[in-house]
């Protein structure tokens, strides 16, 4: 794991020193070894994170003839494989997963990266052609930024690389931002600065004398199962396969059931005693020690937890803000950036269950979809006497409190799939508008419809794919990308294997019902793990953020929330309303108000 960044100019020769501020700006991503490459027209650095080849694994690493160089950000599950086959034509100077992509470059050109298997983004600079050529692995998991402006190009594992290249203008992306306010994250391939962009996932980008072309390697849409494999070996080869590590692979453990699958694999998997890290809360909705307590205890794992608190928002704000270059208004942010912490402790690699709720349907969302879908010829006037009523409820600040969710799908039922799933998994679900976002004339959300209503998929999966391309993607592996790196540590996911995306994904699969969620993950663990594992609802990874800006955070908050700059953005009366409205237990804006919180100390770090 490292972070990469680069800049390439084919009409000019580049000046090499700005390349170590670009790499100093993310040596938390690769504390371990610093490594530049340094061509006419163009100029490569990592910070190296050793996790494959420890002593021979530094990098840029080039081809035998030396005209061919990477820089490179993940790991290769399938290196080996792919080794044993190029080492009959290709002379290898390390052991390493990095010095596969050269020589599997030499051999099949661009096509290259369809043989790869693994979280990656890499820079890989043709000299006899003069082109370089940026890739970011089919699902997303590792990060890769570029600008571009005529002859020039600037890369960078983080934005904050870009913005360290001198002459590129920090202009906020307005329907960027408009999508932040709605979603608290910013979907590919935006970015919150205007001309910074985010390479899509399975993508390559080509940029040569003949200008920039992208080419997607994976689509969606293009999901193959292999028939003979079922889900038990596929789980199983993936965590053998991305436990390959020359250190010790650890697992974070929420006692959920992806989690739980990711540890009860490892332990098949090694001749050890796993190490697993977990977090606590002190409030009861939000807490699950007693099933990741159960979990270690049932497979003897060398268990580590911390618990979270209000204060260690408090502690970890400027820590956290100060790194945080694009806005993400995740709140589990701060307890996976603490997690990742205590990991770090202990490993320099942890496997994590993310992707089993996308692929394998976890969350709740997606029965109420089924719902939905029952009720569309009932007129949503009927149900208007029962919404008045439950609004007159009290207010609740637990995790997934009943009553909101009741309401949100009473409300937006009857809603196309795409709006009323939008709704009811944004950050802001009352439509009362702080910013110019128009919910239903929005570019981007159009365009994701019409990319959907291409699909020939069963409706029942259509919810899924949307939060695979989108809240996956953009929201949680950014969330965990950001939080371990920050930390030093290499964060792997078994379930992202391309083996069980195509598996999860292919012949309309059925992974829920209007009674059960992961129906086939919860079959898995049947016969391993007791009743009390193998049934529990969904808790979700978040913490109490609109109790806690009740009292404790109220200060920090309204703090945040008299930036002036803050209303060149939204809508000052709105927002200061909503915070009212919120302390007085008039209503719920805890999210809405982090969001702008968040924003808003981005504007005093980045902007």
């Amino acid at each position: 794991m490292c972070g990469i960044t680069g800049y390439i100019d084919l009409n000019s020769s580049i000046e090499k020193r700005y390349i170590f501020k670009m790499l100093s700006s993310i040596k938390h991503r690769g504390p371990d070894d610093t490594g530049t490459y340094f061509d006419k027209h163009i100029a490569l650095g990592i910070q190296r994170l050793s996790i494959i080849d420890l002593k021979g694994g530094h990098q840029p690493i080039s081809n035998e003839n030396r005209d061919i160089w990477v820089v490179f950000n993940g790991e290769i599950y399938n290196y080996i494989e792919l080794r044993k086959k190029l080492i009959k034509k290709h002379t290898f100077a390390t052991n390493t997963d990095t010095e596969v992509l050269v020589h599997l470059y030499e051999e099949h050109g661009e096509d290259f990266v369809r043989y790869l298997n693994g979280m990656f983004a890499f820079a890989l600079w043709d000299k006899k052609k003069q082109q370089l050529i940026l890739g970011r692995d089919f699902v997303g998991v590792k990060p890769l930024y570029f600008y571009q402006k005529g002859s020039r190009l600037v890369f960078g594992s983080e934005l904050k690389t870009i913005l360290k290249f001198p002459g590129i203008k920090r202009s906020i992306n307005t329907k960027a931002l408009e999508l932040y306010s709605f979603l608290g994250y910013i979907p590919q391939p935006h970015s919150i600065f205007e001309n910074i962009y985010k390479l899509p996932a399975g993508e390559i980008l080509i940029f040569s004398k003949a200008g920039l072309r992208t080419k997607k390697f994976w689509d969606i849409t293009n999901v193959t199962a292999d028939k003979e494999n079922s889900l038990d070996n596929l789980l199983k080869n993936s965590v053998k396969l991305q436990s390959r590590s020359d250190v010790p692979v650890g697992v974070f453990l929420s006692g959920g059931i992806d989690s739980t699958l990711m540890t009860y694999y490892l332990s098949q998997t090694v001749n050890r005693q796993v190490k697993t890290f977990s977090i606590s809360f002190s409030e009861k909705s939000f807490d699950e020690s007693k099933y990741f307590n159960q979990v270690g205890s049932l497979l003897n794992t060398e268990h580590y937890s911390t618990n979270f608190n209000v204060d260690d928002v408090l502690n970890l704000f400027p820590k956290i803000t100060q790194q945080l270059d694009e806005p993400l208004a995740d709140p589990s942010l701060f307890p996976t950036f603490k997690v990742s912490a205590l990991a770090s402790r202990y490993a320099k690699v942890v496997l994590s269950g993310d992707g089993g709720d996308e692929l394998f349907a976890g969350y709740p969302t997606y029965s109420a979809h089924t719902a939905a879908n029952l009720l569309k010829f009932i007129p949503p006037a009927v149900f208007e006497p029962l919404i008045r009523m439950l609004k007159k409820t009290p207010i609740s600040y637990n995790n997934f409190p009943l009553t909101e969710r009741l309401i949100l799908f009473l409300s937006d039922f009857s809603l196309p799939l795409v709006n009323r799933h939008f709704l009811w998994m944004s950050i802001d679900k009352t439509r009362r508008s702080i910013s110019n976002f128009n919910f239903e004339n929005n570019e981007w959300l159009n365009s994701l419809s019409i990319e959907l209503s291409k699909m020939s998929v069963d409706s029942k999966v259509k919810p899924q794919i949307i939060d695979f391309l989108t809240y996956l993607i953009d929201d949680l592996l950014v969330k965990v990308d950001r939080a371990s790196m920050y930390n030093s540590l290499e964060v792997r996911v078994p379930f992202l294997d391309p083996q069980i995306v195509n598996f999860a994904f292919s012949k309309n699969r059925k992974h829920y019902s209007f009674f059960e969620t992961k129906t086939m993950l919860r079959k898995l663990l049947k016969d391993k793990f007791p009743n009390f594992i193998v049934n529990r609802g969904k808790k979700g990874f978040g913490i109490p953020i609109s109790a806690w800006i009740q009292d404790p955070l109220k200060d920090l908050v309204g703090d945040y929330l008299n930036n002036p700059d803050l209303y060149n953005y939204f809508n000052k009366k709105e927002v200061l309303g909503s915070f009212k409205m919120h302390v007085n237990k008039k209503a719920n804006f805890g999210r809405r108000l982090w969001m702008l919180v968040i924003f808003s100390s981005w504007l005093e770090n980045w902007k």
